[in-house]
């Protein structure tokens, strides 16, 4: 049996980024994917300017809906928008996004086979042996972008524990283009102080929304309810919502193994309060991509080569994983006075919707917010005499 150069688990941004690369530089690639394309993601389905920065190629006008250029923040009663002339985000389906990407890939050289379940995947000294519901395959290196319930990563680490995810639920809401315009335009809308450790969103797309609330915690213990709840405060027309887990970024996780590396949500790259993932993904797959080349350059797919994929990741974007992980413990802390303070100071909203450029993170952020904090608090003090 042939080995291939290089097997990916998964067809979105992370594992369809890694398949571009590896098989536009020569290597024998195989791109596996659980489902038929185009396939339905769960996903706000927001691409910030960040991660379409990382994805070093152009995303169509087809694809893209709507472009963001700022937010608006609900907190019970009060509302507070900002807006930049600077594109901030693009709202895409998920299901095209994806389908574009591996397209992309399997014109670089890349074998796509869909409707394709990884049972296990093991490793040896000569190679990795992936089993699937249609056969076994093998190959020098596995790379898992198989999402939170990655099959691959129990060859790395234990799974996720339920104190390491979020749950989310979202479903797109049939609207006009002139009802979008007339509703919100071009931002997307946050709501805080609904859901315990968490927060609801509604993004404007073509022809509907995307509505939303993710959340964690023994306080979000019935989120069907409370998207029910979410639909009904919004006067929305409710449609049955789509669920799934998303990994909690920031903690201190292993992502390789002999022959194996793990990119995206298997990798818990997610930022910790927003819950975003796309651009670490992206980014992740490329630095996935650069490590798997340099191995094959090699011949060595062993733990210490592959170790430098982690240093990648370290040097480009794990710290302001951390970061988020310890603004959004600090935030839902104290989620009322947070949300109020949030709501209350446009300075602070606007430099927060800059995250999404990438042009400054989490740290400088907080350093930013620490300066301003007394005056803040103080603010909301007399407010609410």
């Amino acid at each position: 049996m042939s080995i291939y150069d290089a097997i990916i688990i998964g067809t979105g941004p992370a594992g369809a980024t890694v398949a571009r690369h590896v098989a536009a530089a020569g290597l024998n690639t195989l791109l596996l994917e659980k489902d038929t394309l185009p396939r339905v993601k769960t996903c706000g389905g927001a691409v910030s300017k960040y991660a379409l920065s990382n994805l070093d190629i152009e995303i169509p006008d087809s694809i893209i809906e709507r472009e963001c250029f700022g937010a608006r923040i609900r907190y019970g009663s009060c509302s507070l928008e900002s807006e930049t002339c600077e594109r901030l985000s693009v709202m895409v389906s998920r299901d095209r996004f994806d389908h574009h990407l591996t397209k992309i890939a399997v014109d670089a050289g890349a074998e796509l086979m869909e409707d394709v379940r990884v049972i296990s995947v093991q490793t040896d000294n000569d190679c990795a042996i992936v089993e699937t519901t249609v056969g076994t395959f093998r190959s020098k290196v596995v790379i898992g972008a198989d999402g939170v319930n990655s099959v691959c990563a129990k060859n790395v680490r234990g799974s996720f524990t339920q104190q390491e995810t979020s749950f989310a639920l979202e479903a797109e809401i049939p609207a006009s283009n002139e009802q979008i315009d007339n509703y919100i335009f071009n931002k997307g809308e946050f709501y805080f102080g609904i859901i315990p450790n968490g927060y609801g969103w509604v993004f404007p797309k073509d022809e509907h929304f995307s509505v939303g609330i993710a959340g964690r915690g023994q306080g979000f213990s019935r989120p069907m309810d409370a998207y029910r709840d979410f639909i009904k405060m919004l006067g929305f027309d409710y449609v049955k919502p789509r669920g799934h887990f998303v990994p909690i970024g920031g903690l201190d996780r292993k992502t390789y193994s002999n022959r194996i590396l793990l990119v995206g949500d298997a990798a818990g790259y997610v930022d910790a309060f927003l819950g975003e993932g796309i651009a670490y993904a992206i980014a992740s797959g490329n630095f996935a991509a650069e490590t798997v080349i340099n191995a094959h350059q090699k011949d060595d797919f062993s733990e210490t080569s592959l170790a430098s994929y982690h240093k990648r990741c370290m040097d480009s974007f794990l710290p302001n994983l951390k970061y988020s992980y310890i603004f959004s413990k600090w935030f839902y802390r104290f989620p009322n006075l947070s949300s109020r303070i949030l709501v209350n100071n446009e300075p602070l909203l606007n430099k927060f919707i800059h995250l999404a450029t990438g042009r400054w993170g989490y740290l400088f952020f907080m350093k930013w917010i620490a300066l301003r904090l007394p005056y803040y608090v103080i603010k909301d003090v007399i407010g609410r005499r």
